[in-house]
């Protein structure tokens, strides 16, 4: 089961990479809010890489793919 500090963590993330990617978009760093929001993107996937793994080693047993 998914726990909620991972969602709050995630939602925090999201929330200051949007903020930070503005800012820098609005202060003529485009570049930079694209660095931003691609860094703020692999910081969740690696967050979530363990409930993918799950996820995955749940349907193979499902399937008895194993």
């Amino acid at each position: 089961m998914i726990e909620v500090d991972l969602l709050f963590k995630l939602a925090g993330l999201g929330v200051a990479v949007a903020v930070l990617s503005q800012v820098l978009t609005h202060a003529g760093k485009e570049e930079w809010g694209t660095i931003v929001t691609v860094a703020g993107l692999v910081i969740a996937l690696f967050l979530v890489i363990n409930l993918i793994s799950d996820l995955f080693a749940s349907i193979r047993s499902l399937f008895a793919l194993d």
